[in-house]
């Protein structure tokens, strides 16, 4: 009985070590196989594949036949080892995007073409890759621009805010939310990534645009700005000009805010009326800097003024006269200027009796009331505004086109 068992055991040990020597031997398939699974699980898919060249003909092979699911997983395989060549991974990773691509599964494949360029930002289908995402983020924004015509043919003006909504979660081809945010997103990936490229001023304008309906004045600005800076070539920059103008002006909030976009707004429109025929021979465009001129112009008038009756109402009447005729010499034949003379004629004339206003200057306006109760009066209350004084500057219209000339919406 202990002989048989033996005997069994010593040929259990033979046919295992017979199994061994097959597999070491040089050429077994069965060998390369297991190092290449073993490898692959322990490794963290990094490791030097002798069949990469071939699994990259396989999987070709399989897109070619249409076999796009079993195509992406080889080429995706192939594109996270880490130890292929440079110029087969980037292969490999730009055939599994347009695995995604081919299967309508668009929100996938535009997260695999940027990890493509983030990985390999220099590499031969960078520029294919851009014009990928771009026929994607083009198809996307039908959408908004199917919006924009329904909510301009009814009448509504100004801006358009953004409404949530929903897609059909079956829908691949679509993302299920923030669709118009993603576009956005997609786009400035394309103009950061070639920013030379045949699409890069293109995307640059509708994220702007974008922006511009939703009243994203700030995001707007930034983007036509570089367009403007950028690309000084691109059929939408004379747009570009007109809409950051419009944007910065009314970026700024308001006159009591800070005035360096008003000043940014008017130097653009001082440029482009001088630089750009394409405004000034056109007159609807001709018409929309000189709207814009005034409205920027009527809000740096209102913020002087407002700087002037600041000084005034906390008894700085120097000041006050100061910025009063500076209101006067700037902005000639503007209610603001006229405002500014009366004001000025009345601290002129208090100052020479030696009877100005205390303002709210507590030390003041305490010694005011003494020499009142004292029956010594040397101060005179300041007038009031007339009630017809304007007190908030318009800002620039916002108009935006149902359809932007020149451009095919179709992607």
């Amino acid at each position: 009985m202990a002989d048989a068992a033996g005997r069994v055991c010593r040929g259990l040990q033979l046919l295992t070590g017979a199994l061994a020597v097959a597999l070491v031997a040089p050429g077994c398939q069965g060998f390369t196989k297991f190092k290449e699974r073993v490898a692959e699980f322990r490794f963290s898919k990094s490791y030097e594949d002798a069949r990469a060249e071939e699994k990259l003909a396989e999987a070709e092979g399989e897109f070619t036949a249409a076999n796009y699911a079993d195509a992406r997983d080889k080429f995706k395989r192939l594109a996270d080892n880490t130890g292929n060549p440079a110029t087969l991974a980037e292969r490999a990773r730009f055939m599994q995007a347009e695995c995604d691509r081919m299967q309508s599964n668009y929100p996938r494949a535009v997260d695999t073409y940027h990890r493509l360029l983030m990985d390999f930002p220099t590499g031969a289908h960078r520029r294919e890759a851009c014009a990928r995402m771009f026929e994607i983020s083009d198809y996307w924004l039908d959408d908004f621009r199917d919006e924009i015509t329904t909510r301009t043919a009814a009448g509504e003006k100004g801006v358009m805010r953004w409404t949530p909504k929903w897609n059909n979660p079956l829908d691949k081809s679509r993302p299920f939310l923030v669709q118009e945010g993603r576009a956005t997103e997609v786009l400035e990936n394309i103009h950061t990534h070639d920013v030379t490229g045949p699409t890069a001023d293109t995307a640059l304008f509708w994220c702007g645009y974008v922006n511009f309906v939703r009243g994203n004045f700030d995001e707007a600005d930034h983007f036509f700005s570089q367009l403007v800076e950028l690309h000084p070539d691109s059929r939408w920059r004379p747009q570009a000009i007109a809409y950051a103008v419009q944007a910065k002006n009314n970026a700024t909030g308001g006159a009591i805010y800070d005035g360096r976009k008003c000043a940014e707004a008017l130097h653009l429109v001082q440029m482009a009326e001088a630089t750009v025929p394409e405004i000034t021979q056109d007159p609807a465009m001709a018409e929309r800097m000189t709207r814009a001129r005034f409205a920027i112009r009527f809000q740096q008038a209102e913020k002087d003024f407002e700087t002037a009756r600041f000084y005034e109402r906390t008894g700085h009447p120097g000041s006050a006269v100061f910025y009063y005729e500076l209101v006067r010499r700037r902005y000639a034949g503007t209610r603001y200027a006229d405002l500014a003379t009366e004001r000025k004629e009345f601290l002129m004339r208090t100052i020479a009796e030696g009877r100005t206003p205390p303002g709210t200057d507590p030390i003041r306006v305490l010694q005011a009331k003494w020499d009142e109760l004292m029956g010594r009066p040397n101060v005179v209350q300041p007038e009031a505004l007339p009630t017809d004084a304007p007190t908030a500057a318009p800002t620039a219209p916002v108009r935006q086109p149902a359809t932007l000339p020149g451009y095919n919406a179709a992607p």
